[in-house]
């Protein structure tokens, strides 16, 4: 019998350590009143609707730069796999 893989989930338990993964890479987090969370660091400033997606966005930025964006390949190559 196969052993289940651990699996980590989008959900309540995953906020705090968002924010401490964040907090880690030296980035202010904060959260304004009704203003879902920002994260800002050397000039650059993120919004999101939860601390998992702030951490999505600066992955995003850290892994791809300011040139985040995709490609008009890549978004074809994407909904060539992906199009359900």
């Amino acid at each position: 019998m196969n052993e289940a893989q651990p699996l980590l989930c989008a959900a309540a338990n995953a906020e705090v350590p968002a924010y401490l993964v964040l907090c880690q890479k030296a980035y202010t987090v904060t959260a304004p009143v009704n203003d879902g969370w920002y994260a800002e660091k050397d000039g650059m400033r993120f919004r999101a609707e939860s601390l998992i997606e702030l951490l999505g966005l600066v992955s995003m930025h850290e892994a791809r730069g300011n040139n985040w964006t995709a490609a008009d390949q890549e978004i074809d190559d994407f909904l060539a796999k992906y199009n359900r």
